[in-house]
């Protein structure tokens, strides 16, 4: 996890504002907006894949029904889907027979007629996950298992970030572009927000492990990162 508490983030953003007071920017709720903004930007997989977002979960299949709402799965808000198995048993293990999901555009399910059977194919439609076949009686109470990327819990009082500390330099600068853009400083909040993805590469390279995630090739993301 990070090393920098909310209140440390909040300490340092006025202290880059020069601690001006002109524009309100020691309000509380203002700065709240600019360190969370920024938080769920940074942590957007369009913008970096953190393994600390990444979850994954169990849908039950039911009979006749092939549109599940990915939405509810989990505890978490997924914010895109990285991959889907078919697991061919109603209880998850390692020694389960499963099958990978390919990914399919929403145009291919809109023309086809599905047939039932086990699942092959996925797509994304709204906040609605769709596949083909559709689950007939012998699939039913069997599971689909969904890797997804996950929004992180807002920061609050004395919160840290569950990203590694290295990643709070770039995250504080991520915080000062949108605070400057906020407050009219168009062509400075671009510089910081450009130095702000030179620190988060450089983390990125600094801190990654032997095994990379692949699976982001074909990541169906649900909702997009709040732009400038």
């Amino acid at each position: 996890m990070g090393a920098m508490t909310y209140e440390n983030f909040v300490t340092e953003i006025n202290f880059l504002l020069s601690n001006r007071t002109d524009t309100d920017a020691t309000n509380a709720t203002r700065i709240d907006r600019w360190i969370n903004q920024a938080y769920t930007y940074m942590c957007h997989p369009s913008v970096h894949h953190f393994r600390e977002m990444q979850a994954t979960a169990t849908i039950t299949l039911v009979s006749g029904t092939n549109e599940y709402d990915v939405t509810t799965i989990g505890t978490d808000t997924p914010v895109a889907l990285r991959w889907v198995s078919y697991i061919d048993a109603t209880a998850d293990s390692n020694l389960a027979n499963k099958r990978k999901l390919k990914p399919r555009g929403i145009r291919w399910f809109e023309s086809r007629t599905l047939t039932s059977s086990r699942p092959f194919l996925f797509t994304i439609d709204g906040t609605n996950l769709i596949i083909a076949g559709v689950p007939g009686s012998n699939e039913n109470g069997k599971l689909l298992r969904v890797g997804y990327t996950k929004e992180p819990d807002l920061l609050v009082t004395t919160a840290t970030t569950v990203i590694n500390r290295y990643y709070d330099r770039p995250l504080l600068k991520f915080m000062q572009a949108f605070a400057e853009a906020d407050l009219g400083m168009r062509a400075m909040s671009l510089i910081t927000l450009k130095e702000a993805m030179g620190l988060l590469n450089n983390a990125g390279e600094k801190n990654e492990l032997e095994a990379e995630d692949y699976g982001f090739e074909t990541e169906m993301v649900l909702q997009p990162a709040m732009g400038f």
